[in-house]
């Protein structure tokens, strides 16, 4: 090669080269770029709120948050907080707070961000009132990695019991919150150190006492075994989440921790592809209680929601639900159908479930959760903050369309949970209430629920009944002792809740393979499978429950050692 076409090239690939890392840098930002200074005990919230509209304008941005904590603050999310503490919200602030469109604080705000990754490990957003700190709307390639989510002032107060009387106990609250006759307490949980989980029964809106320096005394029986045992006592249930994905494509939550929440620590809504590795919803150090109520949540998603290697502890509900919503039909009108969730809750995102032109709706008899047929959306009609929403479909409806459900089959995902601790905490670990399931390589341990719960509950409006469903090679131990447990189950159940469930058969093709489950000899059995055919028993160990394993409603069953 002659010299001069050596320096051209030489010269071109110089530029080129330079150019390239001018790119990377022009689409890398940091946070102190904006004026943020980890650990300084100063307000960043302008600082962390201008990066996120920094990368809603800027697709393809790295947003990189160097190691420290960072003070999220509003005063409309305080206002809320101080509101609820003060009892302006009523003794359940859920009632006002989570409704359909209330109003609520974005602590950082991504809507319509494009192919954004937040680099955040070693950080902590600390935040000052009750908001909604992480929202990801409308978004598209989203990550995620290695930020902590916490509040400076915990949405419960934890005490100690110090004293157990016949009909009552007595709490001494740490000195982080006066406890007052106005706040309110919705539930309050215990850690039961003799099960390493939570105590069976926890108490709702207790009637107090008192004492004075911080001592309260609780209507309520608790055994001797619990002197001592750290408490929470939950100012709140639902409220927003500590991560909200709504209406967006492919998420990334890796390797992210939540500490505490006023609600749910992630909420999945109308969705597709949601992949957590690594999450930890956990307590923060000094605390043995996390999340208000559910570690994450995702309804009326599609895709894949996954998780891989994550470690859920002392949340105030369930590790994950997985679920679709059954509507009521209200009214058919000249081919135009309304439908109404009629919900205890409403959504758990507190927006209309809105279908889509194409989507598949199937007709299910409320008495039994029974689908009769399947037909296609050809028209939708919602407007903004309605609850209602109008449809045509692409047939007809029975004339007794009020004995029906509709339940739309095209937003079910797959659900993987794999590699996985879910460990001490209120109700089930995982429910999966879906089509195309894995549960594999998990330990649970002092749930009060059954560990994992597959099956459509008609009350709470959540299924669907599950098809292909593999539960392998999972330790299950302590499990199933009180609140949430499902049919007597320590373990496993796979159940439907209707209000006629006989001889009806709506689960299909479950296999329960190399399951050890260890109860604590009050349990009915390890694993119940009701209402379902095509079951594979194989290679399963249950101690410590009166049966390995009940059948209700069940057929083409294949049990192996």
């Amino acid at each position: 090669m002659n010299w001069h076409i050596r320096i051209i090239l030489s010269f071109i690939c110089s530029f080129t080269f330079m150019g390239s890392a001018l790119a990377m840098r022009a689409d890398t930002v940091s946070l102190l770029r904006f004026g943020a200074v980890p650990d300084d005990g100063k307000d960043d919230t302008r600082a962390l709120r201008s990066t996120a509209e920094y990368c809603r304008k800027h697709p393809g941005t790295t947003l990189i948050i160097p190691p420290g904590i960072y003070r999220l603050r509003d005063a409309k999310a305080e206002q809320l907080e101080n509101e609820v503490l003060e009892g302006k919200m009523g003794g359940n602030p859920e009632k006002v707070i989570f409704t359909p469109y209330y109003p609520y604080v974005r602590g950082l705000d991504f809507e319509g961000a494009d192919s954004i990754t937040i680099e955040g490990s070693g950080a902590t957003l600390l935040c000052e009132g009750w908001m909604e700190p992480l929202s990801i709307v409308g978004c598209r390639n989203f990550t995620v990695r290695g930020l902590t989510i916490d509040y400076k002032r915990k949405p419960f107060s934890q005490g100690i019991v110090q004293q157990i009387n016949e009909n009552s106990f007595v709490v001494r609250f740490d000195d982080k919150r006066i406890i007052t006759n106005e706040i309110p307490i919705t539930r309050i949980t215990l850690w039961d150190n003799e099960i390493s989980g939570f105590y069976a029964e926890p108490f709702y809106f207790p009637k107090r006492k008192l004492l004075g320096n911080n001592l309260v005394e609780f209507e309520g029986q608790l055994p001797r075994r619990i002197l001592g045992a750290s408490l929470a006592a939950l100012h709140s249930f639902h409220f927003r989440p500590a991560i909200f994905i709504g209406n967006s494509n492919s998420t990334v939550i890796d390797k992210v921790t939540i500490h505490s929440q006023p609600g749910m620590g992630i909420v999945g809504f109308d969705s597709a592809d949601i992949m957590m590795r690594g999450l930890s919803v956990t307590p923060a150090d000094g605390f043995q209680f996390s999340t208000n109520t559910d570690a994450t949540h995702f309804a009326a998603c599609r895709g894949t929601i996954s998780f891989d290697g994550c470690f859920f502890r002392g949340q105030g509900d369930d590790a994950t639900n997985v679920h679709g919503y059954y509507h009521n039909i209200t009214s058919v009108e000249d081919g135009t159908i309304t439908l109404q969730l009629q919900a205890p809750t409403f959504t758990h995102a507190q927006l209309a479930d809105v279908p889509q032109i194409g989507d598949k709706m199937e007709l299910v008899r409320i008495s039994t959760l029974v689908p009769e047929k399947t037909l296609e959306v050809t028209a939708v009609e919602h407007k903004a903050q309605e609850t209602e929403v109008k449809i045509g479909l692409n047939g007809e409806l029975p004339d007794n369309f009020g004995d029906y459900y509709l339940f739309n089959v095209s937003k079910l995902p797959r659900l993987e949970f794999c590699r996985s601790m879910v460990w001490g905490q209120l109700a089930r670990g995982v429910l999966a209430k879906t089509r195309g399931v894995r549960i594999e390589n998990n330990i649970f341990r002092g749930c009060t629920g059954t560990a994992i719960h597959v099956g459509a509950e008609s009350g709470w409006k959540e299924g669907s009944h599950a098809k292909d469903v593999t539960i392998a090679n999972n330790v299950i131990v302590n499990c199933g002792l009180g609140a949430g447990t499902q049919f007597g189950a320590s373990g496993i159940a796979v159940v439907i809740d209707a209000p006629d469930t006989d001889a009806t058969f709506l689960h299909e093709h479950i296999r329960l393979i190399n399951n050890t489950i260890i109860g604590t000899g009050v349990n009915d059995c390890g694993i119940t499978v009701r209402n379902a055919r095509h079951i594979e028993l194989r290679g399963n160990r249950v101690e410590g429950c009166r049966q390995e394993v009940t059948f209700h409603s069940a057929e083409d069953i294949r049990i192996e050692e």
